[in-house]
């Protein structure tokens, strides 16, 4: 009887410990996969301020989708290839541009990231939607609203 108690306490202790370095596991993948969403968004930020239209290509998939509204109100709906193409004219100083992430929600090989783009002349909050694609997270659609300085300081 002894001895039966002991090995199930001991088998008890196994499974304790194996589940104990999966659910590690777990936390440690999504760190990882947290540090690769956040540098695809540091890709985009980098693009965005420099008007690097290489660093965008990177986090961004080709097919993407960038929608939201233009300064009357209207739909702007653009494909990635399309709206990319701003870059080629000169960047702005990027003074008083803070960008940063407010959110990352991942589920498996999908995840959903809010951004904050505080401008000097205008504030936008991002909501960019991300695949992990051939081992690689990407850029596969962006929305945003965009508030006018005196709005987004609320006067």
């Amino acid at each position: 009887m002894f001895k039966n108690v002991v090995l199930v306490v001991i088998l008890a202790g196994c499974c304790s410990a194996a589940l104990l370095m999966l659910a590690m596991g777990n936390v440690f993948a999504k760190v990882e996969e947290d540090k690769a969403i956040r540098a695809t968004v540091q890709q985009y930020f980098d693009g965005i301020i420099q008007y690097d239209e290489q660093a965008l290509r990177t986090a961004f998939h080709p097919d993407a989708a960038v929608i939201g509204t233009k300064d009357d109100g209207a739909l702007d709906w653009q494909a990635f290839q399309n709206w990319v193409l701003y870059t080629r004219g000169d960047a702005p100083d990027p003074t008083g541009r803070i960008n940063r992430i407010l959110s990352i929600d991942i589920s498996g090989n999908a995840a959903v990231v809010k951004t904050e783009l505080d401008w000097p002349r205008v504030r936008y909050i991002d909501y960019l939607s991300l695949m992990k694609i051939d081992g690689e997270w990407k850029i596969v659609n962006k929305i945003w609203h965009r508030e006018k300085r005196q709005e987004a300081r609320g006067g």
